[in-house]
């Protein structure tokens, strides 16, 4: 605060939004009432769609106040993954435990300003402010801005076309910030500062806000931020026999409250020689022009690829900063050597069945810093890796639900390795590749538990899932659903027994489980009892009832 306060006593120019969960529920098009009483759509309205622009601003003079992460860590992550001007400070700066601070500061300005507020504030005394001319805002913020805002610029900049060194006192809730972005790029030789809530007590009689009252839980909160954080993702989807689910996927990562900064594709499709030697490829119908010539193209070519689809990516082909094609297929490896070429600190790779809810990158990224690792979807406890799969007693702690041998974890544990996806540092990425030829040679299985097995042996990384007892960070939102398909690995004998074969290898490598417990041992012991003497029914409700005690795991 007192950065700021100082540079508009020195008379130095610059700009400061500040955005909070009302802005942020009109760019996401949410439905909101505010305290206010102006209420946000379930649309993106026109008002949003002009708070998304504001967040472009990459000049050194303009500054973004954001949620912080001990008051709304959701919005300080979608912030903090959107705004790429690093002038990043606290949107609530002059209020909360600031706020008698603030008021004794803004007391020392006294400058010619120009106020753009409510309505209510005409004729009052705003600090000791020279008013020069209050531009009035009306109580509807949404419906202003659609009917008479652009007319108030206007009128703005024609009455103050030759200005410098004034003062913009803004205070005009979720519009704030696109007036003064348009403002500062028109002239940036003044000063254009949203005080927001603050300034209301200079022309409302009554208490407008909880922190007004320094007696409050606001009155004394005292907020902080992270120290440099990077929240720079990349994110690897795979295009292999599930190309219908990856608009989807798509959707769902440009909806991360961490937006990634970049999306790749790694198309892993075979091309059959039948196909090559009529003069047509797969590539060709990735890089068909239009829907109507992929769907002719896919009718001619699916006797010719078997079992895969021919999947139109054009449509999708803006979405992703980087798409790499294979002539032939490598397996599941193949993906991971794509991440190579990724240029975030972090990457996260996706199975192409696994749906993510919206605070998934969130919720590895937060993990993380509290905990260096790798971090998946679901993770396996094995008591004997060298039986998995086939080792019954296996727990599977993540998205699926199904306790006591399928659990939803309420705190990050740590596990024997990890699947569905993947989430670490991209400089950790490279142990895969060392020793594992005779892995890579299985193909279709095996990446998940290698990935695992490496960054614990050379870089003494663990594994671990982070909690997803809320829906919200689950890793997968229709995993039962896109999981059933025969394509998946788990449905193939041949594959599971690769797996086995595997995992039976990395143990005489040095692998070790994480968890070899007496109870869980009993707990096998007595379901396989169960199965064999119970009635369906009988067994059922033993099952509830465990189910209910392993709610806090």
């Amino acid at each position: 605060m007192d950065f700021f306060i100082d540079k508009i006593l020195k008379g130095e120019n610059f700009a400061l939004v500040r955005n909070g969960d009302g802005e942020r529920a009109l760019m996401q098009g949410k439905s909101l009432s505010t305290q206010e009483s102006w209420k946000s759509p379930s649309h993106i309205t026109k008002l949003g769609s002009d708070l998304l622009d504001s967040l472009n601003v990459e000049n050194p003079l303009f500054f973004y106040g954001i949620s912080c992460p001990c008051c709304d860590k959701e919005a300080y992550y979608w912030y903090e993954s959107r705004i790429k001007n690093p002038n990043k400070t606290f949107a609530n700066l002059w209020v909360n435990v600031n706020f008698p601070r603030f008021k004794n500061s803004f007391e020392k300005i006294k400058k010619d300003a120009v106020l753009i507020a409510n309505y209510s504030a005409s004729g009052a005394k705003i600090g000791h402010l020279n008013i020069l001319k209050h531009y009035k805002i009306s109580d509807d913020c949404v419906s202003f801005w659609e009917s008479e805002a652009e007319a108030m610029i206007v009128s703005i900049k024609r009455d103050f076309a030759d200005s410098s060194d004034l003062l913009f006192a803004v205070s005009a809730g979720p519009i704030s910030s696109p007036i003064i972005k348009n403002l500062f790029l028109w002239n940036p030789k003044n000063t254009y500062v949203d005080f927001g809530s603050a300034i209301d007590s200079y022309y409302v009689e009554r208490q407008t806000r909880p922190y007004q009252d320094k007696h409050s839980i606001f009155g004394s909160r005292n907020c902080y931020m992270y120290e440099d954080l990077k929240c720079d993702v990349s994110v690897v989807l795979t295009l292999y026999k599930r190309g219908e689910y990856l608009r989807e996927q798509v959707e769902a990562l440009l909806n991360q409250s961490l937006k990634p900064s970049e999306l790749i594709l790694f198309c892993d499709m075979p091309v059959e020689s039948s196909v090559e030697s009529r003069g047509e490829s797969v590539e060709s119908s990735l890089e068909s022009g239009s829907e109507s010539s992929a769907e002719s193209s896919q009718e001619s070519k699916m006797d010719s690829i078997e079992s895969h689809n021919i999947f139109d990516i054009s449509t999708l082909d803006s979405a992703f900063d980087n798409i790499i094609k294979v002539r032939k297929n490598v397996g599941v490896w193949g993906r991971f050597s794509a991440g190579l070429l990724a240029k975030g600190e972090y990457i996260c790779f996706f199975d192409d069945d696994t749906i993510p809810a919206h605070r998934w990158l969130e919720n590895c990224h937060y993990e993380s810093l509290r905990k260096d690792g790798l971090y998946g979807g679901v993770g396996i406890l094995s008591s004997d890796l060298a039986k998995y799969p086939f080792d019954l007693a296996h727990r599977t702690i993540g998205w699926l639900d199904s306790p006591p041998f399928s659990v939803r974890n309420k705190r990050t544990k740590k596990v024997d390795f990890v699947g569905h996806s993947w989430f670490l540092k991209k400089d950790y990425l490279g142990v895969m590749w060392i020793g594992s030829n005779e892995f890579y040679k299985m193909r279709s299985v095996g990446e998940d538990a290698y990935l695992s097995f490496s960054l614990k042996k050379y870089l003494n990384i663990s594994s671990f899932v982070p909690p997803q007892d809320k829906d919200e960070f689950l890793s997968s939102i229709k995993g039962l659903e896109y999981g059933k398909g025969a394509e998946s690995i788990h449905k193939n004998d041949e594959n599971l027994q690769k797996m086995n074969k595997a995992l039976k290898l990395l143990k005489s490598k040095g692998m070790r489980e994480v968890s070899l417990n007496l109870g869980w041992k009993c707990i096998y012991m007595g379901r396989k009892i169960a199965l064999k003497f119970l009635k369906d029914e009988q067994y059922e409700a033993i099952k509830a009832k465990i189910k209910l005690k392993f709610k806090q795991f």
